[in-house]
């Protein structure tokens, strides 16, 4: 497709007034009941001075818009047919300057389990290859992740779970699809991770609006029941994790070893008052870190497990606890420096056992070593001040996915009017941190067994207690852990029923255990890299491995496989498009209901205006007029 012949603004502020005319000539007023808070309008702000680094295609510049779009809280209960059960749920598009045509994919990048901002929307390989291919891409807010969330903590999550959030990604897209006329082109789920399950879960479920997926370091097979051959094998984390840091894994050949001797050496002298004292001496442990207790000991060794597995919010509540105090960097073993922090080294983990070279080390030296070792984990962040801190007072963030690209430059509607700051209520209950959020998930629905032995694996005898995991879990949240979520609603024989799913995995990231890895179908198929969690949806790297290249190669040449396949069988025969069942132009309901005031003689849910007529997509000068 040909680029618009509208002349190329090179400077800046001119560019971002021109994104603003286009953004007001082609997006329709969205956000018709929420103004944008002083947190938007920083976001708008943040996105906004970050310069456009994007390609420029020939489909023109990606301009970006944030806005909202109002959403039930609940979408299977009765509640939804109260007008109060609902919340505004933040999302971000990013257009092509061209306007695309009615092939054109869509490309939906699955929420995460962060704040929009955090989850980098217009960065990695994927969002420059919808520029480059003319799609429009949508990036939603996960719910209960937001600053706008259903809910304060009063409701207990009561809402928070994976079906609902589900919903959320297909009402949106059916919401995007109707309100700019594209109820007909295909859409393309993608995620990493956790929103990597998503994406997969979104074409099992809904393949008639998801016409494929790209899933990404999901840990979807990390649960019993599945129906695996072999089964899936709760030690398989940790083996992975001892792979990484050996021979195999590019390693120095003691180090497996040495760490595994690490641990034994801190649990036994950490048995006496005498053994803790050398422990707080050898490792230079701060004020606030040194040992007291046998729970002071177990969760040090927690700690130091967690950097080096990075088994971060998904091996169990106690765990989730430790790794909120960690950064845990060894899961994100990438073949690059400085991914997810300045300072740190490519391939972490091999730096990291160079200080486990020796077979002959000393009990001082393996425990004064493992600090250095970590130091490495955290380019010496948790050393900063002389001694090791382990509480998390100068522990880092945990990384964002792989992508170092710089979004395109977003302009936001209406971001003049920001409503001022809420106050607080007076003893209002603090809001939960992500990680909290997420440990929660974990306990209802999204629980990865993982067990650690000492003797298949670098660590310490640390199996998976069920029993103990979900008192924790009811004592935390008043839920039981939902163990067989995943293999009731997406077993293997669910997925083999599916299609047009593309999974991949990084060999040094310990997740890949949890992972498919082998072709399960035709159309389920799967790709290993060298690399580290979720590397593959990152932005291309010279120094990245060849079989990195293959396999963002192998997801873009699917991705224009289902697309061709979606565009052909339209033509052929009559599609029953969700999107077009029923008039979508309202923001609430839609695919799970027909809310009864849409019918003839009753009011709108929303305001009139939505009830217009599906936005012009045009760049021309008479529609900025």
């Amino acid at each position: 497709m040909a680029a618009t012949s509208a002349p190329k603004y090179t400077h800046s502020v001119v560019h971002a007034a021109c994104c603003l005319l286009i953004l007001f000539a082609i997006c329709p007023k969205t956000e018709a009941l929420r103004r944008f808070t002083p947190d938007d309008a920083k976001i708008a702000k943040e996105l906004n001075r970050k310069a456009a680094s994007a390609d420029t295609t020939s489909y023109g510049q990606p301009v970006a818009e944030l806005t909202t779009k109002l959403t039930s809280v609940d979408h299977f209960g009765s509640v939804q047919y109260s007008r109060n059960d609902t919340y505004s749920m933040r999302y971000i598009l990013i257009w092509p300057e061209t306007k695309p045509n009615a092939s054109s994919p869509i490309y939906l990048f699955c929420a995460q389990e962060v704040t929009l901002p955090e989850a980098s929307p217009g960065a990695g390989f994927y969002s420059a290859l919808a520029n480059s291919t003319g799609a429009l891409q949508i990036w939603p807010e996960h719910r209960y992740y937001a600053n706008s969330a259903p809910y304060t903590p009063t409701d207990q999550f009561a809402h928070f779970t994976i079906e609902q959030a589900l919903v959320d990604h297909v009402e949106l897209v059916l919401y995007v699809q109707n309100m700019f006329n594209l109820t007909t082109n295909p859409v393309i789920a993608i995620g990493s991770s956790y929103s990597g399950q998503l994406s997969s879960y979104l074409r099992m479920r809904y393949p008639d609006v998801i016409a494929g997926a790209i899933s990404s370091s999901p840990t979807s097979f990390g649960c019993p029941g599945l129906g695996l051959d072999p089964s899936y094998d709760p030690y398989g984390f940790a083996k992975v994790a001892t792979r990484t840091a050996s021979s195999e894994g590019g390693s120095a050949a003691a180090c497996p070893a040495n760490v595994q001797k690490f641990f034994q050496t801190i649990l036994s002298l950490g048995a006496s008052a005498s053994g803790r004292k050398t422990i707080n001496t050898d490792m230079s442990l701060c004020s606030d870190s040194t040992l007291a207790s046998d729970d002071d000991v177990q969760n040090l060794a927690l700690y130091v497990q967690n950097q080096w597995t990075t088994a971060v919010s998904k091996v169990g509540l106690r765990t989730v606890k430790v790794a909120e105090r960690s950064v845990g960097k060894a899961q994100y073993n990438a073949p690059i420096a400085d991914l997810g922090l300045a300072g740190v080294p490519a391939y972490r983990v091999r730096v990291a056992c160079n200080y486990f070279k020796s077979t002959t080390l000393s009990t001082t030296q393996l425990l004064s070593n493992m600090v250095s070792a970590l130091a490495v984990f955290n380019a010496n962040t948790t050393t900063s001040n002389g001694c090791l801190d382990v509480t998390g007072a100068t522990a880092e963030p945990e990384p964002e996915a792989p992508g170092t690209a710089e979004p395109p430059s977003v302009t936001t509607l209406d971001v003049s009017v920001a409503s001022p700051e809420a106050e607080p209520e007076p003893n209002a209950t603090p809001e939960p941190s992500s990680s909290d959020k997420f440990a929660y998930q974990v306990c209802n629905q999204d629980q990865t067994p993982v067990s650690f032995d000492g003797v298949t694996d670098m660590f310490f005898d640390f199996p998976f207690d069920l029993d103990a995991n979900d008192k924790e879990c009811v004592q935390q949240y008043g839920i039981h852990s939902q163990y067989n979520w995943a293999a009731y609603n997406f077993g293997l024989s669910a997925v083999r029923q599916s299609s047009n799913i593309f999974f991949t995995n990084g060999i040094y990231d310990p997740f890949v255990a949890c992972g498919p890895t082998v072709n399960i179908s035709a159309t389920i198929t799967a790709a290993v890299y060298e690399g580290c969690h979720a590397y593959d949806v990152g932005t291309p790297d010279p120094e990245d491995p060849p079989s990195v290249t293959a396999a963002r190669n192998q997801g873009a040449a699917l991705i224009a496989q289902w697309v061709k396949q979606y565009n052909t069988v339209k033509t052929q025969i009559p599609l029953s498009n969700a999107a077009n069942m029923f008039d979508l132009s309202y923001s609430l309901g839609g695919y799970t209901q027909v809310v009864n005031d849409t019918l003839t003689g009753s009011t709108s849910f929303r305001d009139q205006q939505v009830l217009n007529s599906s936005a012009s997509y045009s760049n021309s000068v008479a529609a900025m007029m």
